[in-house]
């Protein structure tokens, strides 16, 4: 452990500023989210629950801002941060398809959510975004060298992720709520793309049309990427072959 502890410590250095701040940020809120959650789940609507509930915004606005300005001034693409059609999007596309035509057969196809219901949408694709492609990619980096590195991070994502909801859930519903945190690690993991995990959280929480929505949102940041990607590939020969001219 003496010896691990070092090597831990220099990988943390070694993460780019960018990605310390958004680890910090994501454990942050977890922390964060520990009392917030205790004094929403509980009807305690007082300055203090609300002070914890700002906090949590905030902690929420600063990791998208981070992002945003990593990808606007330090030209990093959206899929460095699970925004990918590639490698599973299309086959999560696929089965978003199919499950909404059997909903649309089955009579069970809802267009209809409240104004919470939308927002409690967008905290679960940010949920997504921090405990799965943060948490996940970060912690493999940290434990890199180590047998199974991939099963431990995502353990530890999935435990992260936990955290908050102890005050709020029953014990069976933390169980299902790492159970479903761990396939939906497992499963960015493999398509290194939150379409899917983003998905089935949001539909989870905000009922179908939240679920449409924030699978929609990805479609047009994935199609994006790739036409970004395709002409950033292209942009250096064209500057090359004018130089050699």
């Amino acid at each position: 452990m003496e010896s691990m502890s070092p090597g831990i410590r220099n990988r943390i250095r070694g993460l780019a500023c960018c990605d310390r701040l958004l680890l910090l940020l994501t454990g942050g809120w977890s922390i964060v989210g520990f009392p917030a959650n205790y004094f929403r789940g509980h009807g305690l609507g007082d300055g203090t629950g609300q002070f914890w509930t700002l906090l949590a915004m905030i902690l929420w606005a600063a990791i998208a801002g981070v992002i945003a300005y990593s990808l606007l001034r330090q030209q990093r693409r959206p899929a460095d941060y699970g925004f990918s059609f590639k490698s599973g999007g299309v086959a999560s596309l696929a089965i978003l398809a199919l499950i909404h035509v059997y909903l649309v057969i089955s009579g069970k196809f809802v267009l209809s959510a409240t104004e919470s219901y939308l927002w409690s949408a967008l905290g679960a694709f940010m949920e997504e975004l921090a405990f799965r492609v943060i948490a996940i990619d970060k912690f493999i980096l940290l434990v890199d060298g180590i047998k199974a590195k991939a099963f431990w991070a995502i353990l530890a994502s999935s435990a992260l992720f936990l955290f908050p909801h102890i005050t709020s859930k029953s014990p069976s519903q933390l169980q299902g709520i790492f159970l479903a945190s761990l396939i939906l690690g497992y499963v960015y993991y493999k398509s290194r793309s939150i379409l899917l995990p983003a998905w089935i959280h949001g539909i989870a929480n905000a009922g179908y049309l939240g679920g449409i929505l924030i699978a929609a949102l990805y479609c047009l940041i994935s199609f994006a990427d790739c036409a970004i990607w395709s002409w950033n590939k292209h942009t250096p020969a064209t500057a090359d072959a004018s130089r050699n001219i």
